[in-house]
């Protein structure tokens, strides 16, 4: 048999395009806080007009993402055309923390609003990919509200969900390799608001534990886990023996990256954590991440011609599969606006380098 020699190009070329088949991409968007924000009305016929806007462009904005040209300057390419779902990191609303008055018709004007708007699956509302929420204190403190109870419905139609809590309100779902875990307000023990405590954890850290041991085990794999409250606030809100408990348990995971709600504040930011302290340098630890608020605005109640909360920003991921595990990544960009999403631009580019067992 005669052999022919192989140019040397040809060989670059097929090595090369099996190389980047052998590469999986795994996009997603995390936001927080839209708290949709009524008119104060015993009869709500609309949102509040700065509440409007903003989620109105918001909505066109992400739900046109995909397939958005990325800056050189952030490492280029395209936002992916296969966007896996949205994490929402809780305060969906704005009114539920209230009682009384025109707050309960509130409270069902925009909650009605935030489901046309997101949906759930991706083929009945706005956005043309799944959503996966949680609450915040604006939704019900105590966790107890008629809109925890909607997302425990929700919960039971919402897609490929591979564990739900006992009480129905928290669950886990895989993309790819990723596992990630929906928390509620923060991950602690117990059902209900302890003494000296703001908030009702709903037995959130019950459900990880469980989740984890039966899910991952031993694997491996790495793990995303969101809530609403940031856990290095004041120990009325996070409970600090549950932050202890919370730490204890996660350590023993691949856990890539934690997201939470709450704090707002523009553009999006991350910090780092190793069980004892908070620190963006720290050379170990987890990664913590703010997606800022997706459209908490509404008018200044001093001055009903202007608007506050005027600042938004949303986070674009990208977990990246590689042939081995040495060069496994996440991408984290971000999205910010300063006006009510009328100008908007991309802001940062965070990479992590993370470990995907093979």
């Amino acid at each position: 048999m005669k052999l022919f020699p192989i140019p040397s190009l040809c060989l670059f070329l097929f090595f090369g395009s099996l190389s980047l088949a052998e590469e999986k991409r795994y996009a997603f968007i995390v936001c927080g806080d839209p708290q949709y924000h009524a008119e104060k009305s015993a009869t709500p016929k609309a949102l509040d007009p700065f509440s409007e806007e903003a989620m109105e462009r918001f909505i066109r904005l992400a739900g046109s993402l995909a397939g958005k040209e990325i800056p050189a300057a952030l490492g280029g390419g395209k936002v992916s055309t296969n966007l896996l779902g949205m994490i929402v990191t809780g305060d969906l609303i704005d009114s539920a923390d209230k009682n009384g008055g025109p707050y309960p018709a509130m409270q069902r004007f925009e909650w009605k609003r935030y489901k046309a708007d997101f949906g759930l699956t991706g083929k009945d509302g706005r956005l043309p990919y799944p959503v996966y929420e949680l609450h915040g204190n604006h939704d019900g403190p105590q966790g107890d509200t008629f809109i925890i109870d909607d997302i425990i419905a929700r919960n039971k139609k919402r897609p490929n969900l591979a564990m739900i809590s006992e009480n129905g309100l928290h669950y886990s779902w895989d993309w790819g390799p990723l596992h990630l875990v929906n928390l509620g307000m923060f991950a602690g023990a117990g059902d209900k608001r302890r003494k000296d405590h703001h908030y009702a954890p709903r037995s959130s850290l019950e459900f990880l534990e469980k989740d984890l041991e039966e899910t991952i085990g031993s694997s491996g794999r790495p793990i995303v886990l969101s809530f609403h409250l940031h856990p290095f606030g004041p120990h009325f809100d996070w409970p600090e023996e549950d932050l202890v408990a919370f730490w204890a348990l996660i350590e023993r995971y691949n856990v890539v990256a934690l997201f939470h709600g709450h704090t707002h504040g523009s553009p999006p930011s991350r910090t780092r954590w190793n069980g004892k302290e908070f620190n963006r340098n720290l050379k170990e630890g987890v990664w913590v991440f703010n997606p800022d608020d997706a459209g908490a605005a509404k008018t200044n109640p001093r001055n009903p011609t202007e608007g506050v909360g005027l600042r938004h920003g949303f986070l674009y991921l990208e977990v990246i599969d590689r042939a081995g595990d040495a060069d496994d990544q996440m991408i984290v960009l971000t999205y910010a606006s300063k006006d009510n999403w009328k100008t908007h631009q991309w802001d940062k580019r965070w990479a992590v380098k993370i470990t995907i067992p093979k």
